[in-house]
């Protein structure tokens, strides 16, 4: 007997001698906005932003760099950056006690603590930090020294700003329920325009469908936006009544609703029947759906919102939220780099709008109907949909909720990040569309409706950082559009 224990113990000490241990990775790294990094997940031992010994950095003007500070021995991290804008962020971790299923695509990670939630602090502590640094649109081109100070190491961070003008249009259209932030549709608070402000600095239109007589009161926050959401009644009469009441409303802004979501079909006559009143009423209007062209519809569709439209389709379309291998997911349990997909993958397809459904759901309110209702907490568990059969990790938040209204996250974070890529894209291919059309293949080989069986782009931040410095270079252009 005795025998046979020595015999188990060997081979124990045998296997766990064979069994290669985890390397844990550098004690101090600076990572983008888009790897999360769970307690014990191991820290890249690369970056493309530090070698050890400088922080480097390249910019186009109106750029905001966003960048985590992974620093296990904790103490207060700062930054300092002459002729820059600089805001820091404490990051609090939401806790994801089941992974997000199958809805919201494959990859998913699975439980553990994710950072996330982003509270302003000039010298924040926690583990990661994370810090943005904003060029001026006036800054000139050349290099800027600054500090990283972490505890008592100090490092020079290197600013290369070059001779590229960057502006962020409003290319996501992000909806929400004003009750979370104490408004309504026609009266919105002070709290819904801080939220909105947020996210108008991050290229995302935070709007709710509105009705003619809100549109009065939300003008100003809509500003800049191409289109406007409305709230059209499912009724064909009482729909065509809201459509008139918009004609000669608005000004180089063009209304749009999708009154009826993701209709089954026994709803397609009833949505053919809604969009012929509200063209006959208003032909300006843009009536969609969230569905591919069918043939129930005839052409009575302005706007497919489709999870799947091709590169081969001619209509109209934009898409919505994400769910691998078609797009990055929002859900904080998604693998990297999640949102910042959304903008490649709107610049290959010809998305002109990314709609993320929601922003702000903070009450599971389609699911969880008592009084009072769940309220979210993902410090304790970041589940926000639940319907029986889905499940997701912050599904439809995108930001959270602050004194003063919102706080962003590393999730809106990292779809700013996209969508400024999406803006340097455009930029690009105006000097050299070849190039730039290679360059977003290469890096987004399918997606949408041509995706695979498994997402086709990266899961490292070295290949996103090196495809945006070639598109700085690429949009380095003459007036002329020759490099």
């Amino acid at each position: 007997m005795l025998a046979l224990q020595r015999t188990i113990v060997t081979a124990l000490v045998l296997v766990s001698a064979c069994k290669k241990p985890i390397d844990p990775g550098p004690e101090l790294q600076i990572i983008g906005e888009t790897l999360r990094l769970r307690t014990g997940d191991p820290v890249p031992r690369t970056s493309p932003w530090f070698d050890g010994a400088h922080v480097t950095f390249v910019a186009a003007r109106g750029e905001t760099l966003g960048f985590q500070v992974v620093h296990r021995g904790g103490g207060p991290v700062t930054v300092t950056l002459a002729k820059t804008v600089l805001h820091g962020y404490a990051v609090d971790r939401a806790i994801v006690k089941h992974a997000s299923s199958e809805m919201y695509g494959t990859g998913m990670r699975g439980p553990g603590d994710y950072p996330d939630g982003l509270t302003e602090t000039a010298t924040p502590a926690t583990d990661p930090a994370y810090f943005t640094i904003t060029v001026p649109p006036t800054l000139e081109p050349g290099h800027y020294l600054g500090e990283l100070a972490v505890g008592a190491q100090k490092l020079v961070i290197d600013l290369e700003v070059v001779a590229v003008s960057l502006s962020l249009p409003l290319a996501a259209w992000a909806e929400y329920n004003p009750q979370e932030l104490g408004g309504t549709t026609e009266a919105p608070s002070e709290s819904e325009k801080q939220c909105i402000a947020l996210f108008r600095e991050r290229g995302v239109l935070l709007a709710p469908p509105t009705t003619a007589v809100g549109y009065r009161a939300r003008k100003e926050l809509l500003a800049g936006a191409p289109f406007v959401p409305v709230d059209l009644p499912a009724d064909p009469q009482a729909a065509a009544s809201e459509a008139r009441a918009w004609r000669g409303l608005t000004q180089n802004q063009r209304p749009f609703s999708i009154p009826i979501d993701e209709p089954k079909s026994a709803m397609r006559a009833n949505v053919r029947a809604l969009a012929e009143a509200v063209h006959e009423a208003n032909r300006d209007f843009i009536f969609a759906v969230t569905d591919q062209p069918r043939t129930e519809y005839g052409d009575t569709i302005d706007l497919y919102v489709t999870l799947v439209p091709k590169l081969t389709d001619a209509f109209m379309r934009w898409t919505y939220n994400g769910a691998e291998p078609h797009a990055g997911s929002m859900v904080v349990d998604a693998a990297p780099p999640g949102t910042r997909t959304w903008g490649w993958i709107a610049w290959r397809y010809r998305i002109a709008v990314w709609y993320a459904w929601d922003a702000l759901y903070w009450h599971d309110r389609h699911n969880h109907k008592a009084a009072p209702p769940r309220a979210l907490d993902p410090q304790v568990d970041a589940q926000s949909f639940d319907d029986g059969d889905d499940q997701g990790n912050l599904d439809g938040v995108l930001a959270l909720p602050a004194p003063a209204g919102c706080r962003p996250t590393l999730r809106l974070e990292a779809l700013r990040r996209g969508l400024e890529d999406r803006a340097l894209l455009e930029l690009a291919s105006a000097c050299d569309i070849d190039a730039t059309n290679a360059l977003a293949k290469s890096l987004v080989p399918q997606a949408l409706g041509d995706a695979g069986s498994r997402a086709s782009w990266p899961r490292d931040e070295a290949p996103w950082e090196a495809a945006r410095r070639r598109l700085l270079e690429l949009a380095t252009c003459d007036h002329q559009g020759r490099l």
